[in-house]
């Protein structure tokens, strides 16, 4: 029992160097579209701050200048 959990803890030091190598292919193929992605997150997080405020104007709050 106590070498499995010998064994079981010296495998978690092994690193998947193709793991990591996808992950970077991954995140290296999302760089062009990245500006496009933030400018239609801002969009749609303003959008979403523009209705809630006009929800809670409607249900008595006063608008926040």
């Amino acid at each position: 029992m106590i070498r499995v959990a010998a064994t079981g803890h010296r495998l978690l030091g092994v690193y998947n160097w193709d793991l990591q190598n996808a992950i970077s292919a991954f995140v290296d193929s999302l760089r062009p579209g990245a500006q496009h992605q933030h400018e239609l997150y801002m969009s749609v997080l303003y959008a979403f701050v523009d209705m809630q405020s006009h929800l809670l104007t409607l249900l008595g709050y006063p608008p926040v200048p």
